[in-house]
């Protein structure tokens, strides 16, 4: 069930993106996101009360978010990748807890005060949804029983 949640969600942000385009960002924004990412082609961005945000694909097909404040500012990182993409030592330390359990999805979370991971991991039976700080401290969120196959 989460898996198939993952990937509505996940279709369903690509497809809006294909549509956004960077009305009402601000100049300073616009200029400062492409100095720091010039290799990105068609970036989607967002307009909200107090700040923007850009969604991009990178060139590896990981994909990212980002949250500038108007001022230009990055407020906020949201990255999502596959297990291949996972810093080692984090996958040696979920793989140490959740043995025998596959990486399905990765979203990084990054800002001033947070760094964490959030790992969708899936055997034959059920989803985990686990959080991971840069440490390695790991902490069940949620346990999914998938449905019989």
């Amino acid at each position: 069930m989460k898996k198939i949640l993952f990937i509505c969600l996940f279709a369903l942000v690509s497809s809006v993106s294909v549509f956004a385009v960077p009305r009402d960002v601000n100049e300073k924004v616009l200029k400062i996101f492409h100095e720091a990412f010039p290799d990105v082609k068609q970036p989607s961005w967002y307009t909200f009360d107090n700040y923007y945000e850009v969604y991009f694909t990178n060139a590896d097909n990981s994909s990212c978010r980002i949250d500038y404040n108007t001022d230009g500012t990055i407020m906020s990182t949201r990255r999502y990748y596959g297990a291949s993409e996972l810093s080692p030592f984090i996958k040696a330390k979920v793989n140490e807890k959740y043995p025998g359990k596959k990486i399905f999805g990765i979203t990084e979370i990054s800002s001033e005060g947070e760094f964490t991971y959030h790992i969708i991991l899936q055997d034959d039976k059920t989803v985990y949804n686990i959080k991971s700080d840069a440490t390695g401290n790991i902490n069940l969120e949620s346990k999914l029983h998938r449905a019989e196959q």
